[in-house]
């Protein structure tokens, strides 16, 4: 299954700079990475990788990013836009009440758990059931993002990467269970925590 993730056009700046959806989509996964090569960014985003290329060669020009030799960390500038959209684009949605209530249920009902399965994994050297509970919850988390994609559209492509990777834990490919440096179960669910407490207002630490 593959949910559409099409993006809503972003807020204005300071001074009028359009941030568009797709230099957000290119800048926050490199935000929630901290540092992110082309190829990895093209597949979160869903864009091509000659795409997020072009909108990089720009995000240089303007200092918002720094090249390390093939990937990328923000620089202020950067993160300024990543922060600036976050908080344009959904203060009517925090206002109106119905993302906080979503974003409660999945950190009581959901995050909670899956933090305890990922413990359980680490500490018994890659238990089964402890995979197998991660699994389940993560087929539960995409079923939860299916609540709110019509009022975040761009959620969908979460749910794209939770399956992917589930798919590649099914077919024993262990590495995608936890590795930080796949798109594992444990790093798309990470991102997405550090994604919608930006979304909902809250700090990072909570």
């Amino acid at each position: 299954m593959t949910i559409a993730a099409n993006a809503r056009p972003g807020p204005r700046e300071e001074g009028g700079t359009v941030i568009d959806a797709a230099t957000f989509d290119v800048l926050n996964a490199i935000y929630l990475r901290k540092m992110a090569p082309v190829p990895h960014i093209a597949s979160v985003t869903e864009l091509s990788e000659a795409q997020v290329s072009d909108l990089l060669q720009r995000e240089l020009e303007e200092a918002a990013v720094l090249d390390m030799g093939g990937a990328f960390l923000l620089l202020e500038p950067g993160t300024a836009k990543v922060l600036a959209f976050y908080r344009g684009t959904y203060a009517a949605l925090r206002a109106e009440g119905g993302i906080l209530r979503w974003y409660d249920k999945f950190e009581t009902a959901l995050n909670q758990q899956f933090i305890r399965a990922v413990s359980e994994w680490q500490t018994s050297d890659g238990d089964d059931r402890a995979r197998d509970k991660m699994a389940k919850l993560v087929e539960r988390m995409v079923r939860h993002l299916g609540q709110v994609v019509d009022e975040i559209p761009r959620y969908g492509k979460y749910a794209n990467r939770f399956e992917r990777a589930l798919a590649l834990v099914d077919q024993g490919e262990q590495d995608f269970v936890c590795k930080p440096t796949v798109d594992s179960m444990h790093n798309v669910w990470f991102e997405f925590h550090e994604d919608i407490l930006a979304v909902v207002g809250r700090p990072r630490d909570v």
